[in-house]
């Protein structure tokens, strides 16, 4: 069995408001200012494809990433964490739509061993659109279920949780198909050892260029162009509620915040 599993590279989520800024020429965040880590939707992604595979037998999982040469570091970890290969498409993914993106990891995953299942995180952890799983089932043409909690092989398939409103669905998903996985606390993303990282290190990536898989410009070019990117301006309220003393000052703030619709 093959899975493939999409790890994408993004700014870390955890960098203090204070410490965030825009490059206002490029229209980007400032890159060289600031972290990059996986998206953790990926790596919920890469957990549950790791979990598949010690379940199983013969079970091969194929990491693949789009981006520039420092997305590399991204498989570096999912090496560590002893994926069988990693597949890095090199090339700028700025300006690009979702749809061109999907193309382009669509072309990379036809290049390799036929997968059963193509795992990605249920949204990117920096723009959080929410829409490669779907765009890349099109493009593959696999079925796609999307916000997939846990997945155990079946007869033919795989036999699916899905997270829904009312609850969870158990359905029966064929191969071969796309999944977009959840951050069921079941699939946070294990740490690797140490001698897995050192072992990464030395391990090769295999590179394709992106007019390698789009020859030309159709499909390469950038499809979108940013007009204007700003922070939101700060804002801040405070109303003090003063009293005679404690407990007059408790019912005044108490009444405020029914005036609120707080409680």
């Amino acid at each position: 069995m093959h899975l493939v599993v999409l790890l994408k590279r993004v700014l870390d989520p955890e960098i203090p408001q204070t410490a965030f800024s825009l490059d206002p020429e490029r229209k980007q965040p400032h890159a060289l200012r600031h972290p990059y880590v996986l998206s953790v939707f990926d790596g919920n992604a890469l957990e549950l494809a790791l979990r598949l595979r010690e379940a199983g037998t013969d079970v091969r999982v194929t990491a693949l990433t789009f981006g520039p040469k420092a997305a590399e570091d991204v498989l570096r970890k999912a090496l560590a964490l002893t994926v069988d290969e990693a597949v890095h498409v090199l090339g700028e993914e700025e300006g690009l739509t979702a749809a061109r993106k999907a193309r382009v990891l669509a072309a990379a995953i036809s290049r390799l061993p036929s997968p059963d299942l193509v795992l990605c995180g249920r949204q990117a952890a920096d723009w959080e659109a929410g829409q490669m799983g779907g765009m890349l089932a099109e493009a593959l043409g696999m079925p796609c279920l999307p916000f997939v909690s846990s997945l155990s092989p079946a007869a033919g398939g795989f036999e699916a949780v899905q997270q829904v409103e009312s609850g969870q669905l158990v359905l029966r998903l064929p191969r071969p198909a796309v999944v977009t996985v959840t951050n069921d606390p079941g699939n946070v993303l294990r740490a690797a050892r140490i001698k897995d990282v050192m072992a990464a290190r030395g391990r090769g990536l295999t590179t394709i260029a992106l007019q390698d898989l789009l020859p030309g410009t159709q499909g390469v070019e950038a499809s979108v162009e940013t007009l204007a990117l700003r922070l939101p301006a700060p804002q801040r309220r405070a109303e003090i509620c003063e009293g005679a003393g404690p407990a007059e000052a408790a019912r005044l703030l108490a009444r405020r915040l029914r005036e609120l619709g707080a409680v």
